[in-house]
């Protein structure tokens, strides 16, 4: 599954995430699907592979501390439902080449 889904940067097959290798991640580009809210941290709305509307992107190094997403090595997507109720955890990894690895699932 692509998620989130977007019309800036299309996701291969069998690659989870687009978000993490995308060179226009920004709330400034139009058309980008998530909102940087702080460093390293940005929010999607909409429906989530879990079956929530909101997901939250942490972008980390190595380090486990919040990086730039250009800078991260590591992403965190929490999904949470319409009561905030968070019900999904995924972790990926984001390869040189700017795609994310598929996430594991918590």
């Amino acid at each position: 599954m692509k998620f989130p889904v977007c019309e800036l940067y299309e996701a291969e097959d069998c690659f989870y995430c687009q978000c993490a290798g995308c060179p226009v991640v920004s709330n400034s580009t139009p058309g980008c699907v998530l909102e940087e809210i702080s460093f390293g941290t940005y929010r999607f709305l909409g429906d989530t592979p879990s079956g929530g509307n909101k997901a939250l992107f942490y972008f980390t190094n190595n380090d486990g501390s919040s990086a730039s997403k250009e800078d991260a090595i590591h992403v965190e997507i929490r999904e949470y439902n319409n009561d905030e109720k968070q019900i999904g955890v995924l972790f990926g990894l984001i390869d040189p080449d700017g795609i994310s690895n598929p996430p594991i699932n918590e």
